[in-house]
């Protein structure tokens, strides 16, 4: 149990439980990124996949996930574009400042309509 003044770290992705015990207390929470300042958050993809993605039928759900894995999760860059120019793969090469600023100003407009 803590204490007053006492703090406590709990690494990024764990997931834990609070439960104030007093009649008035306090939780500060910092999400620290630790990410090149260029990238986005990933709790802002997350966002924008459950309002784009969650309330799909079941198939198509399933099928972003399929896409997900492929272009995300299990990406390897040469298997994914490597029949691409290099300076072809758009949103499949790397991500560079310039990249994630193009990618940024491509979602902005699609969530400004």
């Amino acid at each position: 149990m803590l204490e007053p003044g006492d703090a406590i770290y709990v690494p990024s992705m764990w997931w834990h439980h609070v439960e104030g015990l007093e009649r008035i207390n306090i939780l500060v929470n910092h999400w620290w990124y630790p990410g090149p300042d260029y990238m986005g958050a990933p709790l802002d993809a997350l966002m924008h996949a459950i309002l784009g993605i969650r309330e799909l039928p079941a198939p198509q759900r399933e099928a972003w996930r399929v896409f997900f894995d492929h272009y995300v999760f299990r990406a390897d860059p040469e298997h994914v574009a490597g029949h691409l120019p290099k300076d072809r793969r758009g949103i499949l090469g790397p991500i560079d400042p310039d990249a994630a600023r193009r990618i940024r100003m491509f979602l902005r407009n699609k969530l400004n309509k």
